[in-house]
């Protein structure tokens, strides 16, 4: 399906515009700057349908548009950054696990896979890098060690993102697989 470069790029780009607009609309949980967005999804189709550098280009102008869109800034920037890093970290396990199997069981696989990598990357990056940056840049404390943060706001929050990204995935993956696999995207199991 990689059909010519000119193709190639207009998918990528109208994916990361919906994931751009999906990623304006998320849900606080937690804490009032971790937020649930769905942009994940076309994330994880850019990397089914045009492999995984295809779901980086997909993440990267998305994380851009929206770094743009919301004033640039090195707030903003920490985020985005880390936005992008979180999406990659996701769709890669995913994309890798399913690209050429896409058989339920290999779904899940990739899905769970996608889900504990999301998880100890944005741990450890919130842990060592993130927060202390975010604390630098706004200039105030956290009211608690990084390490509790990531216990009790970094590891449940992209647990729960993983598992309610997982599952509207499956269904989207599950309605588009046929068409996805008539057009060469992926390989039937």
């Amino acid at each position: 399906m990689s059909g010519s470069k000119v193709y190639r790029l207009v998918g990528v780009a109208m994916l990361a515009a919906v994931g751009f607009v999906l990623m304006n609309f998320g849900i606080p949980l937690f804490f009032p700057f971790l937020k649930l967005d769905f942009s994940d999804l076309t994330v994880l189709l850019g990397g089914l349908i045009y492999g995984p550098v295809g779901g980086i280009a997909v993440a990267f102008v998305r994380s851009l548009l929206h770094w743009v869109f919301t004033g640039g800034g090195i707030v903003n920037l920490i985020g985005d950054a880390a936005a992008f890093i979180a999406s990659v970290g996701f769709m890669v396990p995913v994309v890798l696990a399913i690209r050429n199997h896409t058989s339920v069981p290999r779904q899940l696989l990739g899905l769970g896979l996608g889900t504990l990598s999301l998880t100890a990357i944005m741990s450890v990056l919130n842990w060592l890098v993130l927060m202390p940056l975010y604390l630098w840049a706004w200039n105030f404390k956290l009211g608690m060690s990084t390490l509790r943060y990531v216990l009790v706001g970094v590891i449940p929050f992209n647990l729960i993102k993983g598992l309610v990204i997982s599952i509207v995935f499956f269904a989207v993956a599950k309605a588009l697989m046929p068409w996805l696999e008539k057009h060469g995207a992926v390989h039937p199991a």
